[in-house]
């Protein structure tokens, strides 16, 4: 019976941390604005850098790496290691399983060509700046030279849960690294006040190593305050795991910012995209790229990552300037949802981008329907094409209707201005706080003042089932006074699904047992805001 006692409450506390995480996990910081500034406090100020094309680095005085760019020819730390000074990355270097690089405040790494660090699976980074002393990787080459693509990048490969059949993956670019595994807490180190300039090296078509590459990284790895500048590849890219960060910085990207792949579930707050009118890939540059694999299967878990408070300034500042984009800024959209993603995105602006929300594939579309794929809380404005494109057989018409369904409480504005941003788009002098009266100041998710956007919706309460333990039938009984859809979901003692009801809007439903077995089961009742878990007796 002890033994029996300890599966459930198990399995309750992995469907609580692991399965289900939500807007108003603890994690995020209620504030009342959307973006990642309050008008106040300039949470860039002092670390990052604006113009690293000129930026003055001292010259090396030290090489890690041996030219060489494989795994198997490349320097591998094998036992803890710490870098101080000014240092020149010189080929792959590998931190491997069971050791740790540790990285001192002020520290400056300059990368050769292709040149990439990479930790592997088991293996630790401790790279702690302060906003005083931020760790700088960049570019070897000198000031007025610096370009996109100049090195690789950084690349962390942790144990945590991915969607790949198998659950081991291959780290892309060449870099050949596993990752992978079953421990959603793995720990790979931490990352603080850190800028990664210059990275992001295209190996072959579809086969990049990206500014910042997390490989299945647990939510015991720490990510705060990183800036990702002038990579030639995405800025950040997740492929599964569960790691979450704030204060993410993307300026002058050449392809997406934030691209979420492979079952990523973790959660991201405070994020800022910069992007700069002269520069962008060959492929669509995006502000969101998601999916969950590239089959777009219904492999889990799924990519259902969470990004609230992202400030998202593309390329164009206003309806004329730039006069016309790129081609592959003019296809890039503020967000691209495509391919079966779950991804949710909250409280967050968007502004001077070539498309607006793009919804790709009738998998991803059904996803909404159900709101495990969600935007809430979002202004997009100064669009310079059409605010919504899809792939969906539903139509452009269908998203357009679902973005402004009163419930998501999202906006479209015509122009930039409207979102009274102080000057974005000035690239030697950006100002991104918002100004006294912003619309964007008092439209959170959170805010609950006199001129909310939202009504706060109060959870359910008291779920009834009855008969309990259940012989055939029974019914489930739930307070649901805001007509929101559910889920049900019933779990047996090994955590694993076996019985799913969707799209549930009564306060009331029966259901059978079906192929259940005698034994003890947990129940989910879920919506995109509320986690509702209890105990279910077959006999």
């Amino acid at each position: 019976m002890k033994r029996l006692l300890l599966l459930i409450v198990t399995s309750v506390f992995v469907i609580l941390t692991y399965a289900q995480n939500t807007i108003d996990d603890p994690f995020f910081e209620k504030v009342d604005y959307i973006g990642a500034f309050d008008g106040i406090h300039d949470w860039t100020a002092g670390w990052t850098e604006w113009d690293p094309v000129n930026a003055a680095y001292p010259d090396p005085t030290a090489t890690k790496g041996n030219q060489e760019f494989s795994r198997a020819t490349g320097v591998h730390i094998a036992a803890d290691e710490t870098w101080s000074g000014v240092l020149l990355l010189d080929g792959w270097v590998y931190v491997d399983d069971g050791a740790t690089l540790t990285i001192d405040a002020g520290t400056i790494i300059r990368g050769t060509n292709k040149s990439a660090l990479i930790i592997e699976r088991g293996g630790k980074i401790m790279a702690v700046g302060t906003a005083g002393e931020p760790i700088v990787f960049t570019s070897s080459q000198g000031a007025g030279l610096r370009y996109n693509s100049d090195w690789g990048g950084l690349v962390i490969c942790g144990k945590a849960p991915n969607n790949i059949d198998g659950g081991e993956g291959i780290a892309e670019g060449g870099i050949e690294s596993a990752y992978g595994g079953t421990d959603p807490h793995d720990n790979s180190g931490m990352l603080k006040y850190v800028r990664i300039e210059f990275p992001g090296y295209e190996v072959a078509t579809g086969k990049e190593v990206n500014g910042l590459t997390m490989c299945s990284v647990g939510d015991g790895t720490q990510i705060d305050y990183i800036q990702v500048s002038h990579s030639g590849d995405d800025a950040y890219e997740w492929f599964g795991g569960t790691v979450n960060a704030r204060h993410l910085v993307c300026y002058a990207t050449e392809d997406d910012n934030f691209d979420t792949d492979l079952g990523y579930s973790g959660m991201v707050q405070f994020g800022l995209i910069a992007r700069d009118s002269t520069i962008v890939d060959t492929d669509t540059a995006n502000g969101f790229e998601s999916d969950n694999d590239e089959p777009g299967s219904s492999n889990t878990p799924y990519t259902s990552a969470i990004f609230s408070n992202i400030s998202a300034f593309g390329p164009a500042a206003s309806a004329s300037a730039p006069p016309k984009l790129k081609d592959k800024h003019a296809e890039g959209s503020t967000m691209r949802l495509r391919r079966n993603t779950r991804l949710q995105v909250y409280n967050s602006v968007f502004a001077g981008w070539g498309r607006g929300f793009r919804l790709e594939s009738d998998k991803s579309y059904n996803a909404a329907q159900h709101d495990s794929l969600t935007v809430q809380n979002c202004m997009i404005a100064g669009i310079r094409g059409v605010y919504f494109k899809t792939d969906a057989s539903a139509g452009v018409g269908a998203i357009r209707d679902w973005f402004m369904d009163t419930d998501r409480n999202n906006d479209t504005l015509a122009a930039n201005t409207d979102l009274m941003i102080t000057d974005p788009f000035y690239y030697t002098a950006r100002n991104f706080l918002p100004q006294t009266g912003s619309p964007v100041l008092t439209a959170s998710y959170w805010y609950t003042g006199p001129s909310a956007v939202r009504d706060v919706k109060k959870p359910v309460h008291h779920t009834m089932i009855y008969p309990n333990p259940v012989s055939r039938f029974t019914t489930v009984k739930f307070e649901n006074p805001y007509n929101k859809n559910y889920t049900f979901i019933v779990y047996n003692i090994a955590g694993q699904s076996v019985m799913i009801i969707r799209d549930i809007t009564s306060s009331e439903f029966t259901f059978e047992r079906g192929d259940l077995k005698k034994g003890v089961y947990i129940y989910q009742l879920r919506s995109t805001d509320e986690n509702n878990v209890g105990k279910i007796i077959i006999e």
